[in-house]
């Protein structure tokens, strides 16, 4: 695994806890700062930045690296991931959901966000 800083993410990010349906989507880096501070265990968290790069942040002394996941999830996954909080935020026919590419997931994401 590689280690890599967070500017290397592609913003916006979306971070997704492990056994939780609900995903955080963030704007700045700001917004990360502030959940990883909140976060009980990193090891539990993924995140996906716009370009469609999972990453697990890792505590590393006093600051925190990013390894990349390997292998990377398939667009499949991180749709079946929307689709579970888009009903988790109270939305129907997620079944429905689709996406033929890593923008139009974050496009859906951040209209989920808006509603």
């Amino acid at each position: 695994m590689s280690h890599f800083s967070f500017n290397v993410l592609h913003w916006p990010i979306v971070l997704k806890q492990c056994d939780q349906a609900e995903l955080i989507y963030l704007s700045q880096l700001t917004e990360l700062t502030e959940q990883l501070a909140i976060q009980a265990s990193l090891e539990e968290l993924t995140i996906i930045d716009s370009q469609g790069y999972c990453y697990h942040p890792q505590p590393c002394d006093s600051d925190i690296q990013l390894h990349l996941f390997a292998p990377q999830p398939s667009l499949q996954q991180l749709i079946d991931w929307v689709r579970q909080h888009a009903s988790q935020a109270g939305h129907c026919c997620t079944t429905k959901l689709s996406a033929n590419n890593i923008e139009q997931l974050f496009a859906i994401l951040a209209f989920i966000e808006e509603a």
